[in-house]
């Protein structure tokens, strides 16, 4: 009897067909898509390549490259900024030294000036002239020295009044203990009249009438070693001298010159 009913349920088409698992989806009728896809339509000219994950990895690794040498130039950059300006520093002090040297051996010195003589010349047309001579000695046994004009700057006065205006000659003057000679003329004031007793010293004759005079000099001076110009000084010279008289024949009585340098 149970072997008949086990028979009869496995011939049973309905009972094979309820003991079968779920079974796949029909497809969709022709002409429906299916919902559980889509098509989307982009343009061209947004459609974007993912690069691969290789050239990220590229990119990274001259990433880091770039940043590993960026130090490295700053670093060598300050290294050489460094070493210029040790080199310029040690440039500097030997200047300094070699300076220090040649001035503490060389020991410039002021010239020594003189007044030799002076001439007189007038005319009642103009103002009158006087020709002064001077002498310069440089007391520099292994300097030159250089005097440069720069206009009037030289000036005879009596008492404290100027007499005359004049130019004071661009000269060299070479090592040793030498001397030159020099002359400056000196112009008068035109259409003043002179001190009293500068006019009767020039006009009397007969007599002789001494006249204290002061010579006033500004010259730039510049001393040299050979072809080396060491040091610029401004220069003053002023000479006090009393003359016998201012006409013929002047002959200087006494002198006292001193020179400064600044």
């Amino acid at each position: 009897m149970e072997e008949r009913v086990a028979s009869t349920v496995a011939d049973d088409p309905q009972s094979r067909h309820n003991d079968v698992s779920p079974q796949l989806p029909l497809p969709p009728p022709p002409g429906h898509p299916s919902s559980s896809s889509f098509v989307v339509q982009v343009p061209k000219d947004q459609v974007y390549r993912v690069p691969p994950p290789e050239n990220a990895q590229i990119v990274e690794k001259y990433r880091m490259k770039a940043a590993a040498k960026k130090p490295k130039r700053k670093v060598a950059c300050l290294k050489y900024l460094l070493c210029l300006f040790i080199v310029l520093l040690v440039i500097a002090l030997i200047i300094s030294a070699a300076v220090a040297v040649v001035f503490f051996s060389f020991k410039p010195k002021a010239p020594a000036f003189s007044v030799s003589s002076i001439v007189v010349k007038q005319n009642k047309s103009s103002r009158p002239t006087y020709d002064v001579r001077l002498k310069i000695k440089n007391p520099n046994p292994n300097m030159g020295t250089k005097y440069s004009s720069e206009g009037d700057d030289s000036k005879l006065s009596f008492e404290t009044k100027t007499i005359g205006w004049g130019r004071f000659p661009n000269l060299e003057h070479g090592q040793g203990n030498t001397a030159d000679v020099i002359d400056i003329k000196f112009r008068g004031n035109k259409g003043k009249p002179l001190p009293a007793s500068v006019e009767k010293s020039m006009n009397d004759t007969k007599n002789k009438n001494p006249i204290s005079l002061t010579l006033d000099i500004e010259s730039p001076l510049v001393f040299n070693v050979w072809i080396l110009k060491l040091w610029r000084k401004d220069m003053e010279v002023k000479c006090k001298f009393r003359v016998d008289t201012m006409g013929e024949g002047t002959k200087v009585l006494s002198q006292d010159c001193n020179t400064n340098l600044f």
